[in-house]
């Protein structure tokens, strides 16, 4: 009797979110829900799945799926004989955000490119989408609307817009710190064959062939521009963690299945940013916000691994003695090349789409087949509904883990929820 009851809650909670209602229950307590993509390995969407092809697992315990909807554009299909579904029930509307950070003027192009290409696959009525530029405040240049033609003008007026930029200019004296400052990049044949410009055996013939009031002012240089690029990289982190907050939290209050469409270059990550990036994690999780993030860079010449790499050749050189190392504690030298790990954009993009169920667009000046892969994504998925075995509501977070009987294929799902009440 508690399993049927329960079967109905569920379907219930299911043709609410596929029909835009608000569902029973804001946050799961006595069942669970979660949206699957599932693709091929040409990238196309698989809609043939049975519900005996799924397995769901939480903390890894196999729990009990009692239903399965597909949701297409054109509708939705109940594939588990649910009391209470609806087949009739029309599809959700979709709402994307797209969201700009600060860009330079080499990646806005690329950008405005990859955004008007995922426009044109939006499709009215069902597709709202707003554009927005997280900047030292959160601009809205389009409001949610299902007007493409609205969308695609606000994207080149973003596109044409300049950001505040905190980022160091095209410097005269950069030539003269070529080969000092691990964080320049150097020329793009040596960062590929570790030898010449920026290279640690550059570094110390060049320090070693200082007059002594020379290297002492290089040194303290150097310093001045350390210290000023890390204060740098925690305001660029807090503005762009701001703006996805902020965009999460609005988003929040729909119901059903939403996306960010995040245009970057950077989101750097020290260790004081790392709990607000847990949490910006955790909160687009509650909200069913899937987080689609770009690099707009595109194709680096110069990647954060070699910046990495020279400044750990740096750190290592000055602990062997081979060196001369500033005054003051080992720990901030740790702390520095922490945050330098912590803030590589492939891993902190990565972890943010993964944790939230989406993809990553890295490395690649053709971001268009990507876009439009993520609109495939964004439309076409299956909704799961489960009792969790574990019916404690002690607020931790529950992982979850999907698998389908299918081979050569990729499933995407959110990593878990907290077990929490509503409200809390």
């Amino acid at each position: 009797m508690r399993r049927a009851a329960l079967s109905v809650f569920l379907a219930a909670a299911l043709t609410c979110l596929v029909s835009g209602q608000q569902p029973p229950v804001k946050t799961v307590t006595t069942g669970a829900i979660v949206d699957v993509t599932v693709v091929d390995a040409k990238g196309n969407a698989v809609v043939d799945l049975a519900p005996e092809d799924f397995e769901v697992s939480e903390d890894g315990v196999r729990q009990r799926v009692v239903s399965v909807m597909l949701v297409e554009r054109g509708g939705v299909r109940p594939l588990a004989a649910a009391a209470g579904s609806d087949p009739t029930a029309t599809p959700p509307v979709g709402v994307p955000a797209i969201l700009f950070d600060r860009l330079s003027p080499e990646s806005r192009p690329l950008a405005h490119r990859a955004a008007l290409a995922y426009v044109s696959t939006l499709e009215p009525p069902h597709d709202y989408a707003g554009v927005f530029l997280a900047d030292s405040a959160l601009r809205t240049f389009q409001p949610f609307t299902n007007e493409r033609a609205k969308l695609g003008r606000a994207v080149d007026a973003i596109s044409a817009t300049a950001p505040a930029n905190t980022a160091a200019a095209a410097e005269p004296e950069r030539k003269r710190l070529n080969g000092l400052d691990p964080n320049l990049p150097p020329t793009a044949g040596a960062e590929s064959s570790g030898a010449g410009l920026g290279s640690i055996a550059e570094r110390e013939y060049r320090l070693k062939n200082m007059a002594g009031p020379e290297k002492r002012m290089a040194q303290i240089e150097l310093r001045m521009r350390e210290g000023y690029a890390r204060f740098i990289a925690e305001l660029d982190g807090q503005w762009s963690l701001a703006g996805l907050r902020a965009v999460v939290s609005g988003l929040s209050e729909l119901p059903g299945r939403k996306s960010i469409l995040y245009f970057t270059e950077k989101l750097p990550i020290t260790d004081r940013l790392k709990p607000r990036f847990d949490a910006l994690i955790g909160e687009a999780n509650r909200a069913n916000i899937t987080v689609y993030p770009v690099d707009a860079s595109g194709l680096r010449v110069h990647s954060t691994e070699g910046q990495l790499k020279r400044n750990i050749d740096v750190a290592g050189a000055q602990g062997l003695g081979d060196e001369q190392r500033d005054k003051g504690a080992w720990t901030k030298d740790l702390e520095r090349q922490n945050d330098l790990l912590n803030s590589r954009v492939g891993a902190v993009l990565g972890r943010l789409a993964k944790d939230t169920g989406g993809f990553v667009l890295e490395n690649t000046n053709d971001l268009a087949a990507g876009v439009a892969r993520m609109q495939l994504e964004r439309t076409t998925y299956y909704l799961l509904a489960y009792q969790p075995t574990n019916t404690k509501l002690d607020g931790k977070f529950r992982k979850i883990t999907v698998k389908v009987k299918r081979p050569k294929t990729t499933v995407r799902a959110r990593l878990g929820y907290l077990a929490a009440q509503v409200g809390q």
